[in-house]
């Protein structure tokens, strides 16, 4: 057995780092952008590869934390779409209701003052863009970070007749596919995460115990 503990040096292999060894990654549409670069040097720094094979190994690891958070994030936005959907046609509904009413009020004094069906003009139209852009703003309220906001957006939705909770499970159970689909690959994920961190940890446990950490090199993205 080799009695050299000095961690491999990438400069001997025309490389900066080992990192370099990677394939890069392309951003994918409906990322924020620049927050993989982040989460990489994070669990990087964390797992702090030395040498080529715990590199790659640290990147299989990484990319499956990353999937595993892009499933809950899917599966959140799916939820929040449903939500929003749901409360901009309710919206749309009252405002809707509200017009009907006022219209019958005024065919009632429309007929009461003589008038027929022959002479009569509706005094207004249904304005449906506006309906949808106000219940496009009670959706955005509703998930306001500032909690008064929505905790005022709340009692709207209320006083459409909806409760918040209900929207909420009537959303899941609307995409029940969608969300036990989601549920399968975390949990296929979850299960692979473990076999590559025992894997990992392995592979860090045959490390020699007497290198001298502070002068090995930490592999960063």
């Amino acid at each position: 057995m080799s009695t050299d503990l000095t961690a491999p040096d990438p400069t001997r292999f025309t490389l900066t780092s080992f990192a370099d060894i990677l394939p890069a990654r392309d951003p994918i549409v409906g990322e924020d952008p620049g927050s993989f670069d982040g989460f990489h040097e994070g669990m990087t720094l964390t797992l702090a590869p030395r040498t080529p094979y715990e590199a790659v190994i640290a990147e299989n690891l990484i990319a499956i934390e990353r999937e595993l958070l892009q499933h809950r994030h899917m599966r959140e936005t799916s939820v929040r779409r449903i939500i929003h959907d749901a409360i901009c046609s309710a919206v749309v509904d009252e405002r809707r209701a509200i017009r009907n009413e006022t219209l019958n009020e005024a065919w009632d004094l429309h007929k009461k003052a003589g008038g027929t069906a022959d002479d009569w003009q509706e005094p207004f139209s249904f304005d449906e863009d506006a309906a949808q852009e106000q219940g496009e703003s009670l959706a955005l309220r509703a998930i306001s970070e500032v909690r008064e906001t929505q905790q005022v957006a709340y009692a709207e939705i209320a006083s459409l007749g909806m409760d918040p909770v209900e929207l909420m499970g009537e959303a899941y159970r609307d995409m029940q596919e969608s969300v036990v689909w989601h549920d399968e690959k975390a949990q296929e994920l979850e299960r692979r995460r473990r076999e590559v961190k025992r894997d990992y940890d392995t592979l860090i446990g045959a490390r020699p115990i007497t290198v001298d950490v502070v002068e090995a090199e930490v592999i960063d993205g």
